[in-house]
């Protein structure tokens, strides 16, 4: 009997347990939303940058910049011995001018030869070959006219001149030694080309796309830029995307390293909030069903440990803010006498 009786007592005081109201505290969502500053790594990369390399061959005679030296577009770096290319250019120069000439000589020929071909003092059959001679001609004097242009083109070349405006980084040629055509002569970084590439992981993709502006903190300086375009293919290691941007106005240096940082415009609840049920996370809100107070559990797919949770509910929801730990959804909740107040119940 007495066993009965214990056995009945504690199936009451369970009862009584289990119906007990779980004290919670809330806040409307429009209290706790934020909009996050977000933030990746990123570099600051020059698009061209590598060595420039001589375009013919010979000694080189002068070397004309140093290690560190601004050089702007079309400024001559080397000068390479041009002897022999200028003697090429005589020569060929010389050729053009006899092909000029015969080719001048055959067109009075053609000339004289339909005159003849009229008066019946030459057959029709001198006159092609005239015509023939003509063509012959014209094609020869083309194909000098091509081998000069290469020539002088050559010794242009003698002058090693910078492709755009940029720092020299390295010398690699020396002054009287012989260079061959396609080796290079210095390695050149260009300053005004000039990108900033970020890793934008793939959790901070909807804020990244959704945001309104971008900045790059480095060196102990904000810049701002603007976003070029965001690569469709995301890098398995990482699990990113690469995002390239370009300066607004005053540009950082080269190879400077930082973060890129921009607020999201999407609104989401502090991190602490997060909690987690039956593998899901996610956060608790308070909903009034039939007169009582029931908690729900509001899963979010995105949600990371340490960061901030996406909210996508109405902002006047009463997200739980204490008491959360020990709760489940559809759990029945007694909201504490702050809370009371703070919804302007006074009783």
């Amino acid at each position: 009997m007495r066993l009965f009786r214990a056995i009945a007592l504690s199936s009451i005081i369970a009862t009584s347990c289990t119906q007990a109201s779980t004290l919670v505290s809330t806040e409307t969502a429009s209290e706790l939303l934020m909009n996050p500053t977000r933030s990746s790594p990123a570099v600051v990369i020059s698009l061209n940058k590598g060595n420039i390399p001589a375009q013919t061959s010979g000694v080189i005679s002068k070397l004309l910049v140093n290690v560190g030296d601004t050089v702007n577009k079309g400024e001559t770096i080397a000068v390479v011995d041009c002897v022999n290319n200028i003697f090429k250019q005589k020569a060929e120069a010389a050729k053009f001018s006899r092909a000029q000439t015969q080719l001048l000589f055959n067109k009075r020929e053609l000339k004289r030869g339909k005159k003849l071909v009229q008066q019946k003092n030459i057959g029709e059959a001198e006159l092609d070959r005239i015509s023939i001679a003509v063509d012959n001609a014209r094609s020869e004097y083309n194909a000098q006219q091509a081998a000069l242009d290469i020539a002088v083109l050559n010794v242009e070349r003698c002058n090693v001149k910078s492709p755009y405006l940029g720092v020299v980084t390295k010398r690699i040629a020396s002054v009287g030694a012989m260079i061959e055509y396609g080796k290079p002569v210095v390695e050149m970084i260009e300053t005004t080309g000039l990108e900033v590439s970020a890793k934008i992981a793939n959790s901070d993709q909807a804020s990244f796309n959704a945001a309104k502006s971008y900045v790059i903190d480095t060196g102990g300086k904000q810049y701002n830029v603007s976003l070029r375009a965001l690569l469709p293919v995301i890098e398995n290691n990482a699990r990113s995307r690469e995002a390239r941007f370009i300066f607004t106005n005053e540009t950082a240096l080269a190879g400077s390293t930082g973060r890129l940082r921009w607020q999201s415009p999407i609104a989401y609840l502090p991190a602490h909030l997060l909690q987690k049920r039956n593998g899901k996370r996610g956060y608790f809100v308070v909903e009034n069903q039939g007169g009582k107070n029931i908690a729900k559990f509001i899963e979010v797919t995105s949600a990371e440990e340490g960061r901030p949770l996406l909210f996508s509910q109405d902002q006047n929801t009463n997200v739980v803010t204490d008491g959360r730990h020990n709760l489940n959804d559809g759990d029945e909740v007694k909201l504490t006498q702050s809370t009371l107040k703070s919804n302007g119940d006074n009783s």
